[in-house]
């Protein structure tokens, strides 16, 4: 059975008190000297204190008299869930770092420290293209040993969650709502999935938290904070996943972006981002070399010093150095997808392994 300390109790409830926020809940510990010496403290002090309005003062007292203290205990219960305060020695170093960390972070599962930890994210309505790029990434990666933080959404953040767990990788789930709502509901298994296999779903959010529109840049922030670098596979120009690069900048962390076509909507968010100085990824090795991690495919390389994947490889031998070839042939040459070939044929011609020669035919660079 879970327990939990007082001081992780009264900051759950302080998290609980609509229109507080991190900072201010922050602000009232430092100044009283734990959760429970604040929660006791007189309103006007911690009116004071918070620098709270008189209608936002009178709101945050009167909840704080009626709080349902044996409702928290019976959801902490029913849930499984765990909590750690900014204060605890097991809170996630890399989000204590960041300038808002959230006061107090409830989760299910294996919240396991480590610095070798990278989120994926992009959009929910994903091209095949972006689909297999999140999961090839994640896979790559959670087999070095890097655990995958995304958000749960559909699309991108999906099959980075489902790419780790296919390699038996840790992933990390934040989520915009309580631990006690499952967004989007059709993840419900895969979420207690991730759990099983020494994962966690990670919030801010206390029990009964929709995941309503606000919740999302704050969830972002998350998603950021607790990693080395955030990976943006597509996303449109007015994305969340652009939210998330922009909290990592905040925070001194690395961005990532894989580009895409220039008539994709998909793409748009990411290409700009490439032109706003995003490291351009194309494999997962890119990340790997960034932070002097070991992959387990070091050392093998193409005639061109470049790790391929088993796709690309077959893409490359299936390019003629004199014809010119389309898309459909080489799907019929390698018996790949179109998904796999086009990813392929990115990662070729960006390390100057293939050429575009005009839209939708491609040549062979001597290796």
């Amino acid at each position: 059975m879970e327990t939990w300390t007082d001081e992780q109790r009264y900051t759950a409830a302080w998290q609980a008190l609509k229109g507080l926020g991190s900072r201010r809940i922050r602000r009232l510990v430092d100044y009283f000297g734990s959760a429970r010496a604040a929660w006791t403290a007189p309103a006007e002090e911690v009116i004071r204190v918070a620098a709270l309005g008189s209608k936002l003062g009178a709101t945050v007292d009167a909840a704080r008299r009626r709080f349902d203290w044996d409702r928290q205990e019976a959801d902490l219960k029913r849930y499984g869930a765990r909590l750690v305060t900014w204060r605890d020695e097991e809170y996630p170093y890399l989000l204590k770092e960041t300038c808002n960390a959230p006061a107090v972070l409830f989760y299910q599962g294996t919240l396991a420290e480590t610095d070798k930890r990278v989120a994926i994210v992009g959009s929910r309505k994903a091209s095949p293209y972006g689909l297999n790029v999140s999961r090839h990434v994640a896979e790559t990666l959670a087999r070095n040993g890097v655990t995958i933080v995304s958000g749960g959404a559909r699309g991108i953040d999906t099959k980075a969650h489902k790419g780790a767990l296919h390699v038996q990788g840790q992933t990390l789930v934040v989520i915009a709502s309580g631990l006690d709502r499952t967004y989007p509901p059709e993840n419900k298994r895969l979420f207690a999935e991730i759990c099983e296999k020494g994962g966690a779903i990670v919030t801010e959010f206390a029990f009964g938290s929709e995941p309503v529109a606000q919740n999302f840049p704050a969830r972002n922030r998350i998603i950021a904070g607790l990693s080395r670098s955030v990976i943006v596979v597509e996303a449109a120009l007015r994305s969340g996943s652009l939210i998330t690069a922009d909290f990592a900048l905040e925070e001194g962390r690395d961005v990532f972006a894989v580009p895409g076509s220039i008539f994709s909507t998909q793409s748009q968010g990411t290409n700009h981002l490439i032109r706003m100085g995003a490291a351009i990824l194309t494999e997962a090795a890119d990340v790997l070399d960034e932070y002097g991690w070991e992959s387990e495919e070091a050392g093998q390389k193409t005639t061109a010093a470049v790790a391929l994947t088993d796709a690309g490889k077959a893409v490359w031998e299936a390019l003629s150095e004199s014809e010119a070839r389309p898309l459909d042939e080489l799907v019929v040459r390698t018996k790949l997808s179109a998904a796999d070939v086009q990813v392929s044929l990115l990662q070729l011609t960006l390390h100057n392994l293939a050429e575009e020669t005009i839209p939708g035919l491609y040549l062979r660079c001597p290796g």
